[in-house]
This record gives structure tokens, C-alpha cells and sequence, in this order.
């Protein structure tokens, strides 16, 4: 996409696109993600300009089109959401790694052993509103996001860290302002997964939570447009519930993310705002699992505009690659490193077509089959990656058959894939196969 897409873009916002998406910070990279994208994918049916001039704003949206909307020329601001925003996750892992770094001190390798789990207060709150003084619902994680160690923690940390039985409890909990935690001890933790709460990210305000948030310093960097401009803004779901669910399940008290668009758009100087979001079509119990696809939904504040408004929107949507990721399953994989350089490819897997005693056709990842020619890999994780853990050597049972590589081509992957296939056809190698004595007359 990148490659394709540069032909658009300056040589700063290259450089900048190519940073951000290479980020060992998860929300840096999938923005980048995101943002590379739906422009990419809007270039693909549309006119694209990216990060235009506005007359009356020193800001640069991400993009302009002139016939994206039949309706006139738009600027395209787009942002990628997770629950990290508003589920209370840096706070608690800034939480966990002071107190770990402490245990660390005070035994060489306790902080690894440390589980935390944050309880949660609800109840209703009175507060002032323009019609007077109001009850409003609140549920709350109990954390500090300036959480500090005081005297009285420390003591209690070094009691139980010290022991000379220590785990022993196995759990301690530490009540100080906000934070209500109970440290555990467990065999083995992984860092960015140690921290829990069970208050699922959810909103109950409609503007005191990150969609209203973000739709509004969006709003004022698309302001500056001129008269006429539609102001469009593409939220991608990058693990964000209340974005891959827009209505909640039980909406007593939750403000689900369909009710805080429209309420934004009512507020804010945006006309639409499309949300995209990997989705999988819900089944019957026994039947086969659905692959993803790109659930694309779009709210308006203008009246009555007719289906064809976003024809545009719909295409530039179908050109996007299908998800092989969930939001939450990227940001999980890309939190333990799997994306870095050096960690393993993401190859391609091996696909065969055999004609029974006829010949064959492998097709191989490239990727893979360069590593091994290099020298990165040996021969078994070569067999390994390319048919099986419990599999032969597919290349060794055709050498047996008397088969050789009779032709080689390469083979696009895709667009969305950093790999392509080596095409190998087999078959029979006379040279290979024993000389039958021609019959004596």
C-alpha cells in the first residue's frame, strides 16, 4: 500500500507514514495503519490529495477529495480508537511497574511474579446542570493515573516481599486515594498482560469518553474547510468495543458508540462520520466460523441525503484487503513484539495441487524460501514452515517418485500481504526414472 500510495505524498509525510507505522508504540502503529489505509483505499476510487491547505485553519487534514461524495468536494480526517483510550490500561500498568520495580528492589525478580487486578465503585453522583442539580450514574475503575508509593506502601510491600516464606499470603491489597488493587502472586507473568479490571470499556457520559473526545479535536481540525466542504471523519476500529458493537447489549445505563456519534454530529461543526470495523457474521452454534470482513457504517447529520451520497464510501471500502485480525488480536500481537524485525515471518502458507500419480504444483512462500537460501534457516524449520510440523518434505517424496522441477514462476501475493509465492511445477524427469530393456525380437 505504502509503495503504491507514494506516488500521493511528499517526501515528509512518506518519512512520517513510515515511522509511525514501524512505532514500538501499539497506538502510533495502527493509526499509521489505519490512516495508510483508507487513504490508499480512497485513492483507489477517487481523487485524493493528501493533507491540502484549508483556507481558514493552519491545520492539514489528512485528506481532500473533490468526488469522494457526489454531493461536492470533502476533507477526510481519519483516527484509529482502541480501549487502551478509556479502559484505564496506562494507568494501570504505570500502577503495576512502579510497584513491580519496587518488589524488583527489594528481591531480585519478584516484579515478574506480580498480577494486579483493580476493583471498581458505582453509584450515582449529583451534579450541576443547566437545568439545576441532577443524579447521574458512575462507575469507576480504582485507579490513580499519579499513583505514588508512599511510606505506608512500601512497608507493606517489603513485609510481604521479604518473607522469608514469601508468597505467603499469596495476595496483598493496597487501598490508597483512588487505587484499590490486589497484587498476587503467580508463577509467571507477561508484562502486558498482568493487569486486569473487571469494568469492561464501556462509556456512560455522552462527551466524557474518547469517541466524543476525538470526533471533537477532530472537528476543530476540519473547521477551516470552505463553505460547502463536507467534513468527513473515518473512525477505524482498532480494538474499541463500543466501535465493533455501536449498540450496546444493555443500554440502561451504558451510552453505546451509535448514540455518542449522532450526539456528536449534532454538536459538532462534522458532517459524517463513517466507522470501520473488522466484523465476523454471527452463526449457529455447529456451523463452519465466518471469516472477518469490514463492517462500514455511516452517520449523517444532514437531512434526508440519498443512498447514492455514499456510493464512494462503499467502494473505498471494498477495496480494502479483508481483516485477518480482530482490533483487539492486532493489538495484542503487536504488544508482544510479533510485528518487530527479526521476530518470525508471517509466511505464506503452502498450497498444493496434485493430479493423483500425475504432476505437481507447490506453491511456497517466497519469503520463506529466500530465508533458507540465505542461510537464516536450516533445513527442518524449512519443513517445518512449509508443510507441517507432522508433514514429509513434500520436495524429498516427488524426488523419490522420480519427479523434478520441471518449471518455476513467481506469483503475486497481494496487495496486503509483505510476501508472494515461488510457483513450482513437478513432474516426471525421464532422466530420473530407470530404462525399461526394449524386448528382444
Amino acid at each position: 500500500m505504502l509503495n503504491e500510495l507514494s506516488g500521493h505524498l511528499d517526501d515528509n509525510k512518506f518519512t512520517d507514514l513510515t515511522k509511525r507505522l514501524d512505532h514500538v508504540d501499539t497506538n502510533t502503529a495502527l493509526a499509521a495503519e489505519g490512516e495508510l489505509a483508507v487513504l490508499w483505499a480512497v485513492s483507489r476510487v477517487a481523487h485524493m490529495l493528501p493533507e491540502p491547505v484549508l483556507p481558514n485553519s493552519a491545520h492539514r487534514p489528512d485528506a481532500a477529495s473533490n468526488d469522494l461524495f457526489p454531493s461536492g468536494p470533502a476533507v477526510v480526517e481519519v483516527r484509529a480508537l482502541s480501549d487502551d483510550s478509556f479502559s484505564g490500561k496506562e494507568a494501570m500498568d504505570r500502577t503495576a511497574n512502579i510497584i513491580s520495580d519496587y518488589a524488583d528492589r527489594l528481591r531480585k525478580g519478584a516484579g515478574k511474579h506480580l498480577y494486579f487486578e483493580y476493583n471498581e465503585q458505582s453509584g450515582y453522583r449529583t451534579i450541576e446542570t443547566r437545568n439545576g442539580r441532577k443524579s447521574r450514574f458512575y462507575r469507576e475503575r480504582c485507579i490513580d493515573p499519579s499513583f505514588q508509593l508512599t511510606p505506608e506502601i512500601k512497608a507493606l510491600l517489603r513485609a510481604w516481599v521479604t518473607a522469608a516464606n514469601w508468597p505467603n499470603p499469596e495476595a496483598i491489597r493496597i487501598v490508597h486515594g483512588t487505587t484499590d488493587v490486589v497484587v498476587s502472586w503467580k508463577n509467571s507473568t507477561v508484562r502486558q498482560f498482568r493487569t486486569f479490571s473487571r469494568m469492561p470499556a464501556i462509556a456512560y457520559d455522552l462527551e466524557d469518553n474518547p469517541i466524543y473526545k476525538a470526533l471533537k479535536k477532530k472537528a476543530e481540525q476540519v473547521k477551516g474547510a470552505a463553505d460547502g466542504t463536507t467534513r468527513c471523519v473515518v473512525l477505524v476500529d482498532a480494538g474499541c468495543r463500543i466501535l465493533r458493537i455501536l449498540r450496546p447489549m444493555s443500554p440502561i445505563h451504558e451510552v453505546g458508540g451509535e448514540t455518542i456519534i449522532r450526539h456528536a454530529l449534532a454538536k459538532l461543526s462534522i458532517d459524517i462520520v463513517i466507522v470501520l470495523s473488522p466484523h465476523r457474521e454471527q452463526n449457529m452454534v455447529f456451523s463452519p466460523r465466518q471469516e472477518l470482513s469490514w463492517q462500514v457504517s455511516c452517520f449523517d447529520r444532514r437531512d434526508n441525503m440519498p443512498s447514492s451520497e455514499y456510493d464512494g464510501i462503499r467502494r473505498m471500502a471494498a477495496q480494502l484487503p479483508r481483516p485477518r485480525l480482530e482490533g483487539y488480536q492486532a493489538r495484542a500481537m503487536h504488544q508482544q513484539g510479533s510485528f518487530a524485525p527479526g521476530r518470525r515471518r508471517w509466511y505464506m502458507g503452502t498450497r498444493i495441487t496434485s493430479g493423483g500419480a500425475g504432476p505437481m504444483t507447490i506453491r511456497l512462500s517466497a519469503g520463506l524460501l529466500h530465508e533458507y537460501l540465505a542461510g537464516r534457516i536450516d533445513g527442518e524449520k524449512f519443513r517445518r514452515e512449509a508443510f507441517g510440523a507432522d508433514d514429509k518434505n513434500l520436495f524429498d517424496l516427488e524426488f523419490m517418485r522420480g519427479h523434478s522441477i520441471l518449471q518455476a514462476r513467481l506469483e503475486p501475493g497481494g496487495i496486503d500481504q509483505d510476501d508472494d509465492y515461488v510457483v513450482l511445477d513437478l513432474g516426471a524427469d525421464l532422466a530420473k526414472v530407470p530404462k525399461r530393456t526394449p524386448p528382444s525380437e
